[in-house]
């Protein structure tokens, strides 16, 4: 079963949700977090950090919009996902990072 730990209002979370949907993951479930990271004990116990959104998937922790898209695209997307699979690497690889 797929978890994302997700503010709403979060435009990477929505990132991450707009990938579950690309890939046709219909069953997950959406743990929101308090908006203030020091109040995200959650997420630290399951990713190590403070930081939204994290996707797990059984024994996999991807944090992080761009990775999270990435592995989804990776693990359920089909050989019509390569491209994006390819953009978002060598977007991760430049250091483009999340706020």
């Amino acid at each position: 079963m797929i978890t994302l730990y997700q503010l709403e209002r979060c435009p990477w979370c929505a990132a991450a949700r707009q990938g579950l949907r690309n890939v046709g993951v219909e069953e997950y479930t959406i743990i929101n977090v308090p908006y203030d990271r020091d109040d995200r004990d959650v997420v630290e116990r399951v990713s190590g950090q403070r930081l939204v959104p994290v996707l797990v998937d059984g024994d996999t922790v991807v944090q992080d919009s761009r990775q999270v898209v990435k592995y989804l695209y990776e693990t359920y997307g089909g050989p019509e996902r390569e491209r994006s699979i390819r953009e978002l690497a060598a977007d991760i690889a430049a250091g483009g990072s999340r706020a």
